[in-house]
Formats: structure tokens, C-alpha cells, sequence
């Protein structure tokens, strides 16, 4: 039994070394070439941005112009009345959302799925519709609305303003 469990270490320490690198107990270092970054050259492809995007700051996330920036259509439909019913979802205070996406929306735990919405500005009144966008997060945790929706509804973005949640 000792004869066979010594032939089996020896013959498992001689292959250890085989190979061009090696392995184990006899790796060699050193005989491989190092990686080179080379510069792309003038025929590489490369991915281009499409004209249609939106402008991203270095993080990746829209700018805030453009994240502010909607058409006189899509102004005109965030504002206009809708004649479906409408269901009360409560009140939640809302902060400025990441602008990691444009137009008129609300991230908000009062929501399980997407849905279109609307948002009322309490105590004023001001109202724009919205996507609602769950957030994941517990009953009471807050919500963040879009930059653009912010803007229809007059507050300044830096405000946390309470808001009432209708869903469609």
C-alpha cells in the first residue's frame, strides 16, 4: 500500500512539470510574453454613438439638459388631461431621480409593475403624467421623480416634494 501510494506522489510530482508553462510545484515564470496595449488603428471598427442619443457625462448617465430636454409633443402629452379612471396609490415625498433615463417618470415603492401614472403636486395642485417605475423598496422609503417631470411641476430640483400617486 505504501509502494503504490509513493509511485502515485512520484508520478504526480514528475508530470507537474510537463507542459510548456508548467504547473504546481514547477511552474517556470517568465517564458511567456507580456501583453502590449497597442493603439487602434485607423481601419478598426470601432462602436459609434448614434446620432439620436442622448448626451452621456462620464459616468453614463444623461446629462442634465438632456435629461430635461423633452419635445413640444411630449410636453404637450405630459400635461394634457386623460379620461380613464384612475386609482389613488397615496402620497409619497419624491427627491430628483438618477438621469439615467429621459422624460416624465417616477420610481416609486407604491408600484409593483410598470404602469402609466400621474402625479399631483400637493398642495398646489400641478399635475403631469408619468411612467411609474417600482423602486423595490419598502412602503414609506420615498420616491424619485424625473428632472423633466420636476420641471412641469414647478419645483426646483433640489426640493423633496410630496406627491400623490395615481395609477391608470
Amino acid at each position: 500500500m505504501k509502494t503504490s501510494l509513493l509511485l502515485t506522489t512520484a508520478a504526480t510530482l514528475a508530470l507537474a512539470g510537463c507542459g510548456d508553462r508548467g504547473f504546481g510545484l514547477f511552474k517556470r515564470g517568465g517564458d511567456a510574453p507580456k501583453p502590449v496595449a497597442q493603439a487602434p488603428l485607423e481601419n478598426d471598427v470601432r462602436p459609434k454613438a448614434r446620432p439620436d442619443t442622448p448626451p452621456l457625462n462620464e459616468g453614463g448617465a444623461l446629462t442634465q439638459a438632456a435629461a430635461g430636454a423633452v419635445s413640444d409633443s411630449e410636453l404637450a402629452e405630459a400635461v394634457k388631461p386623460v379620461e380613464r379612471p384612475e386609482q389613488d396609490k397615496g402620497t409619497t415625498v419624491a427627491s430628483l431621480g438618477l438621469l439615467e433615463r429621459d422624460g416624465f417618470w417616477l420610481r416609486t415603492p407604491l408600484v409593483t409593475s410598470e404602469a402609466d401614472g400621474r402625479v399631483v403636486l400637493e398642495p398646489s395642485g400641478a399635475s403631469v403624467n408619468v411612467r411609474l417605475l417600482p423602486s423595490g423598496g419598502e412602503a414609506g422609503a420615498g420616491s424619485q421623480l424625473s428632472i423633466a417631470a420636476m420641471q412641469v411641476l414647478g419645483v426646483p430640483i433640489t426640493d423633496l416634494v410630496t406627491v400623490r400617486v395615481f395609477i391608470r
